[in-house]
């Protein structure tokens, strides 16, 4: 008879440990929760915001990425140049592959500059190639990241998700843009 007790039982651990499993092989694979730590990406993002990454997105210009470093530090930041880009920055203007390129989440930030007295946001950097295999990436406050500038390009292997969602503050929560 299927609904004796002891049936229905194996029945909903069943169902617990298939949802278990699939929850793990998820986020082992799919996604993962990371915390936001430093000030290279203010005010897109704070300190302790916490976000979702997706592991299996194609990374594409301007998605925000984490990746690790020396395999002890994960850094939060923005892909500027893909495999093949050519990337540089001049008067405080970005050139990717020989077209001036708009930055409208830099907008605070060079507020926040010129009040502080600096005249560029971003230093001038000459044009650099992207490599097959690796990303230009730069932290949206320029004046306080360390990124491609310092650390070269970064490798795709070392990238371990695309930003795709907010968790926290509540005020932020969603879909990130």
């Amino acid at each position: 008879m299927p609904n004796e007790p002891s049936q229905v039982l194996i029945a909903w651990m069943k169902m617990i440990i298939l949802g278990a499993i699939v929850i793990l092989a998820s986020r082992q694979f799919i996604y993962e929760p990371v915390e936001v730590h430093g000030k290279s990406m203010l005010p897109t993002f704070e300190e302790n915001d916490r976000i979702i990454l997706m592991k299996i997105s194609k990374i594409e210009r301007f998605d925000m990425i984490v990746f690790e470093v020396n395999n002890e530090k994960n850094y939060l930041k923005r892909v500027i140049g893909i495999p093949g880009d050519v990337v540089k920055m001049e008067d405080d203007r970005l050139y990717i592959n020989g077209v001036e390129t708009e930055e409208p989440y830099l907008e605070e930030n060079r507020m926040a500059a010129e009040q502080m007295g600096y005249q560029l946001l971003t230093a001038d950097f000459p044009a650099v190639t992207v490599p097959t295999g690796y990303y230009f990436v730069l932290g949206d406050n320029r004046l306080n990241s360390v990124d491609s500038r310092i650390l070269g390009f970064i490798k795709k292997d070392r990238v371990m998700g695309e930003v795709k969602f907010r968790l926290s503050p509540l005020e932020h929560i969603g879909p990130v843009k």
